[in-house]
């Protein structure tokens, strides 16, 4: 299946994107289609066998929309959507003063002496206004409610084209029928400037909140680099990101962003890395080391040799993970959409049952107000809020989340997080660090630090994890290493040389003792393996120097995060590592479930048995072993600094490599969801309320507009409080 993101224009509410939905999903070829109204995107799955992204886009067109390659962000999408609304509303406005003045006269708390020109009580005046209004403000309500209704369908257009139809007909008729003898209160053409120009304003209001909500998303767009200088035959040269190919090299500078994935073949620099890592503190990148594009060099310089294309780097996939999570809806959203799509209509026979109710029904009602009341309802029904409760909500916590290093693929996977009451934990990568660390030196006759100098000094020489972590810890203490001569190595042994004109052996027990070994003068206590510690031995012109002590330790903060989850979920380790060193790490983190030596297909079907029980089942793992299991659970979490297998089956990435990430991930699912609820409890309350008021004759048809308008800004309003989490943290 091949994946097409477009931009959709024309869209006004949960209706219109329901209804591309369903038009796209019924073609041949599309195996799902979403369309996102907070960031009118439409992301399409096809076979690209059967249909082409030329069909897809004259299906949206045939629709009534407008549909365009996705641009390079949001942003550039909402700046024209607001200049499109900034320049109608300017006409609508300046149209309706007229009307709006006279308006004046019919408000019964204004002090009558408020001066108003005669001309404006003018009833053809009034009437050329209205038109102007109806026919030229109006034409894209028209279009909207035409395209709408030739799918069978309707939406806020309609709603919008009904009431100022009626309206506008209705005074024309009275106007015309009755020369000279019209009351200026029986038209009702400043109802249809009320009714455009709140309209115009909301949807104007409405698109700047979304823009703050896109706020976040932007900052992500905002580190892609548009140019890159390379390495070409006649010297560097500037060009465009998108033309960077795999194996070329990219040259980048002192305070300059790093614009490409790839090894660095020269140079040396202090590099910003806090999109990835999360860490202010810079760190030291230099030859052999991987650099990533939207990371920052701070000093020094670097040549680096780009290992995928432009599109496929790091930031690439990370923004696009984020796009497809705000496009593919959660389980409530779609429940939302399918409400919105029969709205409408059920609004309008609300609106047709009010106007026969007080014409047939009321003493003394007459047509005039029970047109009025009818308008009332048409105005006072919009679904805008309903559609945007779950869309904008969605959008500000799917970029925050990104933002924080947590990245949902797609929309229910945040949904069912915060659903989750059954967490299991793969060990090694996950709860611990996933490399072996130095943990304890044991010298005989020498002080430490000689003993892991020149334990370092051989296994410099070595890729293997342990002897890595040798030289790590001595870099990292500062101890001076020395150059060393005839290195070898002993597959399944160790590491022999000399250092310092000393034969030095660093080794497993049995390769290093099974020689002519003697102790040192200064006897020395056998070190002997713990659970999951390995020891290493080091001998010095043969002599037994001491012992080095490794383990794969608990990440700092994962007993912190254990204890932070255990309040809402049960805690479990499903682990292909042996009982003894498993049930240490459980210890440690205060986890009492242990599954050891479970094999791939062992702990998918424990993730399966949970699943069976009724309980909500989380999978955080990082291996290849644990694609399955992530697979299987109702949410898999990969670690960010796991196997490819892990990333491309999980559901929540954890770029950042951290626990603490599946804390702030629950945490924002959690908030996410219940802004949801609110979000959609207001909207539904809010129709509740407001229609029987109109239709019981509370509601005058201006007041009922200002109310739809302000009913959808209130819930972007309470959607942009989730920002206050950056602010708050998991607290």
């Amino acid at each position: 299946m091949d994946t097409l993101r477009l931009q959709v224009t024309g869209m006004t509410c949960a209706a219109c994107s329901a209804r591309i939905e369903k038009g796209l999903g019924r073609m041949s070829g599309v195996r799902s289609a979403s369309v996102n109204m907070a960031t009118a995107q439409a992301f399409v799955q096809y076979d690209s066998q059967v249909t082409g992204e030329a069909d897809i886009r004259r299906k949206i067109e045939q629709l009534g929309y407008g549909a365009a390659e996705q641009v390079d962000s949001p942003q550039k999408a909402h700046e024209s959507e607001v200049r499109a609304l900034r320049g109608k509303l300017a006409v609508s406005v300046a149209v309706s003063v007229p009307l709006f003045w006279a308006m004046l006269a019919h408000l019964a708390f204004l002090p009558s002496q408020i001066w108003i020109p005669a001309i404006f009580f003018n009833p053809y005046l009034q009437l050329g206004l209205a038109t102007v209004l109806q026919f030229y403000v109006g034409y894209s309500f028209y279009r909207g409610a035409y395209q709408a209704l030739k799918q069978r369908s309707a939406n806020m257009d309609a709603l919008v084209v009904l009431s100022t139809s009626v309206a506008y007909f209705y005074s024309h008729y009275k106007l015309l029928s009755f020369p000279g003898t019209v009351s200026h209160d029986q038209l009702y053409f400043d109802a249809i400037a009320m009714i455009m120009t709140v309209v115009l304003l909301g949807k104007l209001l409405e698109a700047k909140a979304k823009g703050r909500a896109l706020k976040d998303l932007n900052e992500l767009y905002g580190l892609q680099i548009r140019f890159v200088r390379v390495m070409r035959e006649q010297g560097e040269e500037w060009i465009p990101a998108g033309e960077l190919r795999r194996g070329e090299q990219a040259v980048v500078l002192a305070g300059e962003w790093i614009s490409a994935d790839g090894r660095i073949v020269s140079g040396a620099a202090e590099v910003d890395e806090s999109l990835l890592t999360g860490e202010s503190v810079p760190v030291l990148r230099q030859k052999g080391d991987y650099a990533y594009s939207g990371t920052r060099c701070l000093n020094g310089s670097l040549r680096i040799r780009a290992e995928c294309d432009a599109g496929e780097t790091r930031l690439s996939r990370m923004i696009a993970m984020v796009e497809e999570a705000q496009s593919l809806k959660p389980t409530i959203a779609r429940k939302v959409d399918r409400a919105a799509a029969v709205f409408v209509p059920a609004m309008a026979l609300c609106a047709a049952a009010t106007y026969l109710g007080w014409t047939l029904l009321a003493d003394g009602a007459s047509a005039d107000m029970a047109l009025r009341y009818a308008l009332s309802v048409l105005l006072i029904a919009c679904p805008c809020a309903l559609g945007l409760a779950a869309p904008v909500s969605i959008l500000i916590a799917t970029a925050l989340a990104a933002k924080r290093g947590i990245l949902f693929k797609h929309g229910s996977a945040m949904e069912t997080l915060a659903k989750a009451d059954r967490i299991l934990f793969d060990k090694t990568g996950t709860l611990t660090e996933g490399k072996p660390r130095l943990i304890g030196v044991q010298s005989a006759g020498h002080p430490n630090a000689y003993l892991l100098k020149m334990a370092a000094a051989i296994e410099r020489h070595s890729a293997h994890p342990l002897a890595q972590a040798i030289v790590r810890e001595a870099e990292r203490l500062r101890v001076l290493i020395p150059e060393t001569t005839d290195v070898r190595e002993v597959p399944g042994g160790g590491m022999q040389g000399m250092a310092e004109n000393r034969q030095i052996r660093v080794g497993h027990p049995r390769w290093v003792l099974g020689g002519d070994v003697v102790l040192a003068e200064t006897a020395m206590k056998h070190e002997t393996a713990g659970p999951g510690e390995t020891v290493l031995y080091v001998t010095v012109d043969g002599r037994l120097e001491g012992a080095l002590t490794f383990a794969d330790t608990l990440r700092e903060e994962a007993s912190a995060i254990a204890r932070e989850l255990e309040r809402t979920a049960s805690l479990g380790i499903v682990t292909g590592d042996q009982p003894e060193p498993a049930n240490e790490i459980a210890r440690q983190a205060g986890i009492r479930d242990v599954h050891a030596a479970c094999t791939p297909d062992r702990k998918a079907a424990i993730v399966e048995e949970a699943r069976r029980s009724g309980r909500v089942v989380v999978f955080v793992g990082d291996g290849s072993n644990d694609a399955a299991a992530l697979a299987t659970a109702d949410v898999g979490v990969a670690m960010g600094g796991g196997a490819g297998a892990a990333m491309q089956t999980g559901d929540v990435v954890l770029t950042r490599d951290r626990l603490s990430g599946l804390a702030d991930a629950v945490v924002i699912s959690r908030a996410t969801l219940r802004n949801i609820r609110q979000n959609i409890g207001f909207a539904v309350a809010y129709n509740t309320a407001a229609v029987p008021l109109a239709a019981l004759g509370f509601l005058d048809p201006r007041i009922a507009c200002t109310g739809m308008a302000a009913s959808s800004l209130l819930v972007v309003a309470n959607a942009l409080r989730l920002r206050r989490l950056a602010a708050g943290g998991r607290g």
